[in-house]
């Protein structure tokens, strides 16, 4: 089991805003006349997911319904949405309400290009040097998104919250059994906000989200991902 590797808990706090029907511009005013003056931090850089689900889509599910403590796998890379792929990352995302940890692997380098599905999953973990729980806690999963998008990174000029802005995000469905990728799609949202800060800070973290003329919800690309490809709803 998973919870075997007693990986010592690193929670924070992740606010999310979506943003529609606003340019880049007004965003980012709204950013840097914020009262905590965000700056910007660190090269803005692509983001790339391959999202992990099993057959009945249980995390797609457990999100959409509200489960409080509720996780998330993901391949994730930057720069190059295809072709090679030379410092690939698996990461956990573990939720439990607003609170979220990460826990993140390396995984060795491999080719993304159509044809790329669940066997060529299991040649890269084979490879790995992965814990055995987690290459057991994998074994049922199978790729059902990717998707990449462009971050840029902020700080308070407290030091105390990072946030971070996605744009130009566009997903794209493992078409299966064919494997290969399905055409591009987009979500109604332009752009994602994310504040991210420790638990101390929750207090003040109310009257900063305040400030922001951006709605506040629990956005995830994964969720927004896959209803944009398979129309999907709960039965």
């Amino acid at each position: 089991m998973i919870e075997q590797l007693n990986i010592p808990a690193n929670y924070r706090y992740e606010r999310k805003f979506t943003v529609a029907n606003s340019s880049r511009q007004q965003v980012l005013y709204s950013i840097k006349n914020h009262p905590a003056f965000f700056r910007p931090i660190f090269q803005p850089r692509q983001i790339n997911n391959i999202y992990l689900d099993d057959r009945k889509l249980s995390f797609f599910k457990n999100n959409r319904i509200g489960i409080a403590k509720r996780k998330k796998i993901r391949i994730r890379w930057y720069g190059d949405l295809f072709g090679q792929i030379p410092q690939p990352k698996l990461e956990y995302k573990l939720k439990d309400g607003l609170l979220g940890d990460k826990w993140i692997f390396d995984l060795p380098g491999f080719v993304i290009e159509p044809g790329f599905a669940y066997r060529s999953l299991v040649e890269i973990f084979a490879a790995s040097t992965l814990p055995l729980p987690v290459i057991e806690d994998l074994h049922p999963l199978r790729p059902t998104l990717l998707n990449t998008y462009h971050r840029s990174y902020f700080l308070s000029a407290d030091g105390k919250f990072r946030l971070t802005l996605d744009e130009s995000m566009a997903y794209y469905r493992f078409d299966y059994p064919r494997a290969y990728f399905k055409a591009v799609h987009r979500t109604p949202y332009d752009f994602i906000v994310e504040l991210k800060y420790l638990p101390p800070e929750d207090k003040l973290a109310h009257k900063i989200s305040a400030k922001f003329p951006f709605r506040m919800d629990k956005s995830s690309k994964y969720v927004n991902g896959i209803i944009a490809e398979m129309g999907f709803r709960i039965v």
